[in-house]
């Protein structure tokens, strides 16, 4: 895992780095942020294959691995010959971001995950979606939302496991402590929760947002999405989420947080082999 560069026989280390940085300004938002965010954070858990050109960065891959799967970043059809230097496990699920609409691309990535020898592709489409500290509309339900730390690892396994996610205690005090979390707690339960995932100076992106299914329609999730939102904003970057086109309780809470669509891609869902 790291990265690797194609293209260049010597690649300038601080060139190459701001040509990274030139990319982000130009904007911060995903694909580039995840770039950024994973050089800076998760490199030991990815794989970046960038190709150079003499214009300077033409196209890259992210490949980012978690103990139970995989998450691959996926610009352009070039992109799809960078995918060839990374190693991907079929035994476990992975989620391929698009950044392109492009039928054939959706198709030619299906194709070529199943290949490498997934049992099955599944093409979903999801919005981005964004707000800032001016289109922010702050929640009044937001005070019941209270910041998670380690210390509530057991109640966060129990919780994570009725949203389908089996957590082991590491793997639960591992995302307290990496993520910032805001949970929703009844009756010493916690019924609902988001979070900060991942933070640059310029911008944020909120997730994990999930209610047990008794406790839906109070106002639990909105809680915990304005205070991840909030925490975001608050320093004048941008708050951004993705979320499936077909959810639609889920967008009317975020656009009345004052989150608006930017953009509306495919993802495509490979199921593992075993």
């Amino acid at each position: 895992m790291g990265i690797r560069v194609l293209g260049g026989e010597r690649v300038d280390i601080n060139r190459f780095l701001s040509q990274v940085m030139e990319l982000y300004k130009s904007n911060p938002l995903p694909p580039h942020f995840y770039l950024v965010y994973d050089m800076l954070y998760e490199l030991g858990n990815t794989d970046i294959v960038v190709k150079l050109s003499g214009e300077g960065i033409e196209t890259y891959v992210i490949a980012w691995r978690y103990r139970r799967g995989g998450s691959i970043h996926v610009l352009d059809y070039e992109v799809l010959e960078l995918l060839r230097h990374v190693h991907i496990d079929t035994s476990k699920p992975h989620v391929v971001e698009l950044y392109s609409s492009d039928e054939e691309l959706v198709e030619r990535t299906s194709h070529y995950l199943l290949s490498l020898g997934f049992k099955e592709t599944e093409v979903k489409w999801f919005h981005d979606m964004i707000t800032t500290e001016d289109s922010f509309r702050p929640s009044p339900n937001e005070f019941l939302a209270a910041r998670l730390t380690p210390e509530h690892v057991e109640v966060f396994v129990d919780y994570a496991k009725n949203g389908g996610e089996e957590l082991s205690v590491e793997e639960a005090r591992e995302k307290l402590t990496k993520r910032t979390y805001f949970g929703v707690f009844v009756g010493g339960k916690l019924v609902s929760a988001g979070a900060v995932c991942a933070k640059l100076p310029e911008a944020g992106l909120v997730c994990d947002v999930y209610t047990r299914s008794e406790y839906r329609r109070r106002g639990y999730a909105t809680a915990v999405t304005s205070a991840t939102t909030r925490r975001v904003v608050s320093s004048g970057a941008v708050a951004f989420l993705c979320v499936e086109r077909g959810n639609v309780e889920a967008i009317r809470i975020y656009e009345k947080l004052g989150y608006r669509v930017v953009n509306t891609r495919p993802w495509i869902i490979a199921k593992p082999s075993k």
